[in-house]
């Protein structure tokens, strides 16, 4: 096989992990980000992806004032911060004046301060109605509502011309039945990810996984242990939002000329 070939498949047909973990609440009550239980839990989260080398998307209401943007920031693996969306200005009962203009001062004041925000993740409901405003605050991926009852794989669509949108396969902390956590058929998603060469977007809520303790961050810690294995064996690309967006317009764009060296052939 050549090399050029070999870059190819490569690129194309190995699976693909999206992790995305929200740190503060959807709901949008009181922000909880100062509480002991939550902090406590954001840096274990930090510690096991770092550990792993595993990059992730960190999803705070602001950017800018987060008390996790600068534990992010000095960590040696290329995670990224987005902005998470809580019923406040996300939904159909915010209305489109609100969503704009909490959307642009979040934006700004991020950048302002020197932080590469290119996703939205809205959390409580999707942005199909708004996507002109995310296109002219130059984002470039919104994180889909995430799976609440199936463990399933991602399908990403473009909404609009280089703006993507990752839906949810799964969310932890997952809900413990009598058959136990449900770790196992996560995993094997996961696994089945790399062998179809398709995509799996991981949601962590972090705010839930405070509740359940140290427990919980051991479930995130055997999974991403298994799927860093699978990525060193060169059978799984685990990326950001972000870095998803750019290898979807990639493709995009690259796809029409191979069809056309393909005709003319």
């Amino acid at each position: 096989m050549s090399s050029t070939n070999r870059r190819t498949w490569h690129k194309f047909h190995v699976g693909h992990l999206a992790i995305t973990v929200q740190l503060d609440s959807i709901a949008g009550g009181q922000q909880r980000e100062t509480h002991q239980g939550l902090a406590n839990v954001t840096r274990s989260l930090i510690a096991v992806l770092d550990a792993h080398r595993v990059p992730a998307t960190w999803a705070v209401s602001d950017p800018a004032h987060s008390a996790a943007t600068s534990l992010l920031l000095k960590s040696a693996v290329e995670h990224e911060l987005a902005i998470l969306g809580d019923a406040n200005w996300v939904g159909p009962t915010a209305g489109r004046t609100r969503f704009a203009r909490e959307l642009v001062r979040r934006v700004t004041q991020a950048r302002a301060a020197g932080l590469n925000v290119t996703t939205l993740v809205p959390g409580v409901a999707r942005v199909d109605e708004h996507v002109d405003l995310v296109v002219k605050q130059r984002l470039t991926a919104v994180a889909g509502l995430s799976a609440t009852t199936s463990i399933q794989l991602a399908q990403p669509k473009a909404v609009h011309y280089g703006v993507w949108e990752v839906p949810g396969s799964a969310k932890l902390p997952m809900r413990r039945t009598w058959f136990g956590s449900g770790q196992g058929k996560l995993w094997r998603r996961v696994r089945r990810t790399a062998e179809e060469a398709g995509t799996f977007h991981l949601v962590v809520d972090a705010d839930a996984m405070a509740a359940g303790g140290q427990r919980e961050v051991r479930t995130l810690d055997w999974l991403v242990a298994r799927a860093a294995t699978l990525r060193d064996r060169g059978l799984l690309h685990i990326e950001t939002l972000r870095t998803a967006a750019e290898r979807l317009s990639d493709v995009r764009t690259q796809s029409p000329q191979r069809s056309i060296l393909r005709s003319a052939a």
